[in-house]
């Protein structure tokens, strides 16, 4: 009575947790994200080089990452995907922008704002000499963009309280002469100081407001902590992308009704539960991807359908081992106790050499191949739980009735049954 609730408990868990995929995965056509080979876009590769002393770490590759995830999103990009590879490199895709030069212009920007005085400008060769940097970026509090009392376009700047301070007590200190703003290397703007300003500041000769916008963006989300250099910009089509949807799609289909027609066939009744099974996968493996808004790529839906017919292949194993107690004149439920011990050993074995191979492949792989780590992953641990928890309780709690008692549910012919135990010849 005791297993027979524990059972009952656990098929009420998933019943809940198919509840829950289905509340995230309606409506269909909008729950699952697509990737960038799939929906089209653009994938930038940015490679962190380095500046005088200055060393390329984890934490400042951290931080870098988080400050293009603030900028896609302030550039109402939806659906991006910033990941590293082994070499360090920061792999942007950006599903959906057929556009990349904006893109690249705000994300990859270094945003190092600094204040100098000009000291001088060479009349023969207009080169700048500017003075030692008085003020960065680190104390800009709030940036944005707009048109001063004249109409012009400019970016308009709000310092934290230590940077009031510093600001009023540059300008108290330069009367008269010219305070060079300078973003990236570049001067731009280089306004005389009247008097002493204790308000916020502004970048003027700026050529539209969609390019002050962009300074402001970079200038908000703080300047990257390593310099980052483009070394790659790739453009995929949506065409090509909605095909290759459609021809995994179609695999997909055909690869699962092949599986449903084998095991209905040759397992009859137990072949109908892992039915079910696969159902229940389906639904709890799209429901997780729906919940955490992942975007599914082609190769993420060759981790799916290979997943499948891994958890197929769990069952196959179990239910052979069903079918040979059974023939061995046991009962229902004895053999399927001793199909699921004798099975389960060689089920997990697979499954965590197949973990640890997806780890490596998350490890040392990138974009696409880290897709189908996950999803191979994410499948992989599914399936064990339907095939090894779900499958096993409904088969116990129906192995008191008649239907699964008679040897024809498990797709075998009375005459191979011998009391005696021995098998016959079939």
């Amino acid at each position: 009575m005791r297993n027979k609730k524990a059972h009952i408990v656990i098929i009420v868990i998933f019943i809940i947790i198919i509840g829950i995929s289905i509340y995230y995965i309606y409506p269909v056509n909008s729950s699952i994200k697509l990737g960038l080979d799939l929906k089209g876009g653009t994938q930038i590769i940015l490679k962190p080089t380095l500046q005088g002393e200055d060393e390329v770490t984890e934490e400042s590759l951290d931080k870098a990452m988080l400050i293009i995830m603030d900028r896609i999103d302030k550039l109402g990009i939806s659906e991006p995907l910033v990941t590293r590879d082994y070499s360090n490199n920061i792999i942007i895709q950006l599903p959906g922008v057929d556009d990349p030069d904006r893109a690249i212009e705000v994300i990859g920007k270094t945003a190092q704002l600094e204040f100098r005085i000009l000291e001088s400008v060479d009349e023969d060769t207009g080169e700048v000499n500017l003075g030692p940097t008085l003020m960065t970026g680190d104390k800009l509090a709030k940036a944005g963009a707009g048109y001063d009392p004249n109409g012009r376009v400019v970016v308009k700047m709000s310092f934290t309280t230590e940077g009031q301070e510093i600001f009023e007590k540059i300008t108290s200190e330069n009367i008269g002469r010219q305070l060079a703003i300078v973003l990236d290397g570049e001067i731009k703007s280089a306004p005389v100081i009247r008097t002493e300003i204790t308000g916020d500041a502004v970048i003027e000769g700026i050529d539209s407001l969609d390019e002050a916008k962009d300074i402001a963006l970079v200038l908000q989300t703080g300047a990257l902590p390593v310099s980052l250099r483009i070394e790659e910009s790739s453009t995929v089509g949506p065409t090509l992308g909605r095909d290759s949807l459609e021809k995994g799609m179609y695999a997909g289909i055909i690869g699962l009704s092949l599986i449903i027609i084998f095991m209905a066939a040759f397992y009859r009744g137990l072949g109908l539960i892992s039915i079910i099974g696969i159902v229940v996968y389906i639904l709890i493996f799209w429901g997780i991807l729906a919940g955490i808004d992942a975007a599914i790529t082609l190769p993420g839906i060759a981790g799916i359908v290979l997943t499948i017919g891994m958890a197929v292949d769990a069952n196959v194993i179990i239910f052979e081992r069903i079918k040979e107690e059974l023939r061995k004149d046991k009962s229902a439920r004895v053999a399927i106790g001793e199909g699921f011990k004798n099975g389960m050993r060689t089920i997990i074995d697979a499954n965590v050499t197949t973990l640890i191979t997806a780890a490596a492949l998350y490890r040392f792989g990138t974009g696409p191949i880290r897709g189908f780590a996950v999803t191979l992953s994410l499948g992989v641990i599914i399936s064990m739980l339907t095939s090894l928890v779900l499958t096993r309780s409904m088969l116990f709690l129906l192995s008191g009735s008649d239907i699964v008692l008679a040897p024809g549910f498990a797709g075998i012919k009375r005459k191979h049954i011998k009391p005696n135990g021995k098998l016959q010849k079939q």
